[in-house]
């Protein structure tokens, strides 16, 4: 049985050990922003506050797009936020940009795993 080759995060190029590294920060970093900015009255509800989620999003299907192979999952991560926190009935919650956020790390280190040369 043939292994799989695994891509160490220190083999990646410059350029994508900065992206990689900002898909959760901005992920995780949007959630505090959002608690932050409904704290001090900026906004009404922390969780209708999703762009750093959308953003991080928009990174990663730029990353996966950089890649030699493609992963049409991590391609489509900006259609699933935008599915999930504009396109449901129920108002998106931060514990949904939290399950969000951590899911889209798994797929980020997913990406890097098997679709790196």
């Amino acid at each position: 049985m043939e292994r799989m080759k695994r891509t160490r995060f220190s083999a990646l190029p410059v350029r994508e050990k900065i992206l990689s590294i900002f898909v959760p920060l901005c992920a995780f970093g949007g959630i505090g922003i959002a608690y932050l900015l409904n704290m001090y009255g900026i906004i009404e509800n922390a969780g209708t506050f999703a762009w750093g989620c959308i953003l991080s999003s928009l990174v990663l299907s730029y990353l996966a797009f950089q890649k030699p192979k493609k992963d049409i999952v991590a391609l489509l991560t900006p259609v699933y936020a935008v599915l999930i926190f504009f396109g449901l009935e129920n108002a998106s919650t931060l514990f949904l940009q939290f399950l969000y956020a951590i899911t889209i790390t798994l797929v980020l280190v997913r990406l890097n795993q098997r679709f790196s040369s």
